[in-house]
């Protein structure tokens, strides 16, 4: 694993440098360094999840989703996991399976905590629900981001796009 944190340090410089054929080529070298791992030591769901994150960072959503997947088949009660797929069902408009994704996270996050902050959640659930025109609901969730963390980022525009949305249905 050391290796592969060593190829994400090399590609994040290479991308701050405007690099790109190195950035492309520290992604590819650490991407097949843990699909090895994965091969040698497939229950570890620590080498999907390690993949996802940077399948995340450069926005393949897609890959990230599959590696995430397999994460949670082999760890179903991890609630990071379960927000990191969430996010990606989001970006990908995949609305109802991120509702769905972000609702199991919230049960699971009660009995195990991951440190992440539920305003933001609540605040990218709405947006989801917004998706699939369940509006109240999404806008209840903007309610409790608004409780936790009044000062949220674009807070007030989502919940103005939001109750647009629900007069014009």
């Amino acid at each position: 694993m050391e290796k592969v944190n060593e190829f994400i340090e090399k590609m994040q410089q290479a991308r701050r440098d405007k690099d790109t054929k190195g950035a492309v080529s520290y992604l590819q070298a650490a991407t097949k360094r843990l699909g090895e791992l994965s091969e040698k030591d497939p229950e570890n769901p620590v080498y999907y999840l390690k993949r996802a994150n940077i399948y995340i960072n450069i926005n393949a959503h897609k890959y990230a989703e599959k590696d995430l997947l397999k994460a949670i088949s082999w760890e179903p009660d991890n609630s990071e996991t379960l927000y990191l797929l969430a996010n990606v069902y989001l970006k990908t408009s995949e609305f109802k399976l991120s509702v769905q994704a972000y609702d199991k996270f919230f049960l699971l996050d009660e009995e195990k905590p991951c440190g992440r902050d539920h305003a933001e959640i609540y605040y990218e659930r709405a947006i989801a629900r917004n998706g699939i025109f369940w509006y109240d609901e999404a806008l209840a969730d903007l309610d409790a981001a608004e409780a936790i963390n009044p000062d949220l980022p674009n807070l007030q525009k989502c919940r103005a796009t939001i109750e647009k949305n629900k007069q014009n249905a």
